[in-house]
């Protein structure tokens, strides 16, 4: 069975587009029945390393056989997905690298991988979002051109791209489906506040520049000659009657606007309130309202109209609601009003902390001259103030303590040169925890954690006794075994037939060349050695006597029969595998010839 990497060079190295249908069907196999995804990673490995090389051919095989992995190995897909650089390097020439010869072949492979990537991204971006992201890409950053891709995607699978297109519609259906539910809860939501906030900012329009035409007078030229036709208007029978007579008798009406009237909406100490309501009111419509009915706008400018009849009366609906906040908004800068607050307004929280003083904070005098150390409460284990504390015991005075005790002990016992000989004899253990409680027959045990004393009144509470088999396992000591070296096989180093040695390794015969024995570099026996004589078996019962035999004869026949065994082997004409006939273009340039080369140099000349 053809290892992977044999079936990708086959694939990859036939020069044609079509890939052979076997060695495909038996890729697909191993990749397929090896349930680890290991095989689906070699392959993967294989084919990169395909797709480096510097031959255009060998590239357009190498993505026809990568797309037909990927359309069928979710794990697969994972590992191309993770090497898209890599990819659009080598097949499309991004990141401004070049593309290898045969140039005849370079744009056909930019084709082929265009054709393959578009229907990757058909199929699969929906699950794969970096291929959307990749298509994007190549599309406007490389400039790569997908238009023929998508033809022959749908000329090769009309229904699947039928169904491709109708599914994006009911998606962009259900978006813009959602959209619309959106705009409309967030609509009945806001409409009813900022309505409010509007007809607000009227009423103060109104108190502080009345109606215009309350100030208006109405001089109606020759109306005493009609007074006797108006007097008849309130006759319900003569409707019509009064309808020719006032189209009969059209006059004439002169307006004069009295400039002494109109009220100039000036802020001061009386309106000041008036003011203060408008910029508040004009400050949550501006800063509010305005841009979520900007952003209601956008959201209902890409539904289409026909999607649902109430998309029209709510686009409506939010154009004259937007018209207010502007006519609010105009009338505002009539006044006056300065709209620099509104930024002042949001910076508000900012300027809060600059109502607070900065005092610099003083540094505390140190102060000068020698200084008693007091002894720390809770000084740290090795700090110098612990030397001096009486009730703290340092280990290396608790050591030197017994070192004295244990010095002077020797000195007042008497000689004994037996215990002397013991004790030059007797082994030397490390210190450990298990010679730290040796000889204890309680020891006290801190449940808190915190170990509560007092210099003079001693401990704070009853200390919990150690004791049993507790105690016990403290005096033990635990001791890991250490694996020994492991002894280094040697290689059996016989010489072979082919003029290798062997390389086996085994621990005291090889199966076949005997005994384990030193050989040097040659597989020569090494000087010196000499091969240890076994002594011959003792046998209980001396064998019966075998029959007088000639000796020669008899090792002759043996190696007549040996070689029969072996004459077909030696005798068998080896073959040699036939090369398989390749259709790859050189990709080397044919040399010209002297008029070529002549015309050349006149051309560049000229």
């Amino acid at each position: 069975m053809p290892s992977i990497e044999e079936l990708v060079t086959e694939l990859t190295t036939n020069g044609s587009e079509t890939l052979d249908a076997g060695q495909l069907h038996e890729l697909k196999r191993q990749c397929k029945g090896d349930r680890s995804g290991q095989t689906v990673v070699l392959a993967f490995h294989a084919l990169m390393q395909a797709l480096a090389k510097r031959h255009a051919q060998v590239r357009i095989s190498a993505v026809l056989v990568v797309s037909e992995l990927f359309i069928r190995s979710h794990h697969f897909r994972l590992l191309v997905i993770g090497s898209l650089p890599k990819l659009f390097e080598l097949v499309f020439g991004a990141y401004h690298k070049k593309l290898p010869p045969p140039a005849q072949y370079t744009q056909r492979l930019r084709q082929v991988a265009a054709e393959q990537y578009f229907m990757w991204t058909e199929r699969f971006g929906d699950g794969y979002q970096q291929l959307i992201y990749g298509f994007r890409f190549l599309r406007y950053v490389e400039r790569v051109d997908f238009k023929a891709a998508a033809a022959e995607y749908r000329r090769k699978d009309p229904e699947r791209a039928r169904l491709r297109r109708q599914r994006r519609l009911e998606n962009r259906h259900a978006y813009m489906r959602r959209s619309l539910v959106s705009v409309q809860a967030d609509y009945a939501r806001e409409r009813q506040n900022a309505e409010e906030a509007l007809s607000t900012l009227e009423r103060c329009f109104v108190v502080l520049v009345p109606d215009i035409f309350a100030s208006l007078n109405f001089d109606v030229g020759n109306a005493g000659e009609n007074d006797g036709a108006y007097a008849d208007e309130d006759d319900e029978d003569d409707v019509d009657d009064v309808l020719a007579i006032m189209a009969a008798n059209r006059q004439a009406i002169d307006i004069s606007i009295d400039p002494d009237r109109v009220l100039e909406a000036e802020e001061c100490a009386e309106n000041q309130p008036v003011f203060d309501v408008i910029r508040d009111y004009l400050l949550l419509c501006v800063k509010v309202f305005r841009p979520r009915v900007r952003m209601w706008s956008e959201k209902l400018g890409r539904i289409d109209r026909d999607l649902d009849p109430t998309v029209t009366q709510l686009v409506e609906a939010v154009d004259r609601l937007k018209a207010r906040i502007s006519v609010a908004e105009d009338k505002c800068r009539d006044l006056g009003i300065d709209f620099a607050y509104m930024d002042k307004t949001v910076e508000g929280d900012e300027d809060d902390d600059e109502e607070f003083e900065d005092v610099p904070v003083a540094e505390p005098a140190r102060p000068t001259g020698n200084i008693k150390k007091r002894n720390a409460v809770f000084a740290m284990l090795g700090e110098p103030v612990l030397k001096n504390d009486p009730t703290y015991i340092n280990p290396e005075q608790l050591r030197d303590r017994h070192t004295t005790t244990t010095s002077s002990s020797d000195e007042q016992r008497p000689a004994n040169p037996v215990e002397d000989r013991l004790r030059e004899s007797a082994p030397v253990v490390s210190y450990d925890s298990d010679l730290m409680y040796w000889g204890r027959d309680s020891v006290s045990v801190d449940t808190t954690g915190l170990e509560i004393r007092h210099r003079f009144l001693g401990s704070a509470r009853d200390e919990p006794i150690l004791t049993g088999a507790a105690l016990d396992s403290l005096k033990k000591r635990a001791v890991f075994y250490q694996e020994p070296e492991r002894k280094e096989i040697k290689a059996c180093r016989a010489p072979l037939r082919d003029g290798r040695l062997c390389p086996r390794r085994d621990l005291v015969k090889c199966p076949f060349h005997g005994a384990i024995i030193p050989r040097d570099e040659q597989g020569r026996l090494e000087a010196g050695y000499m091969a240890e004589e076994t002594p011959p078996p003792v046998r209980e019962s001396e064998p019966e006597p075998e029959p007088q035999t000639n000796t020669v004869e008899t090792a002759e026949r043996v190696e007549d029969l040996r070689w029969q065994d072996v004459e077909k082997l030696v005798n068998k004409p080896t073959e040699r595998p036939k090369k398989r006939e390749r259709t790859l273009a050189s990709t080397r340039k044919p040399k010209l010839s002297g008029i070529k080369r002549l015309k050349q140099t006149i051309g560049r000349k000229r």
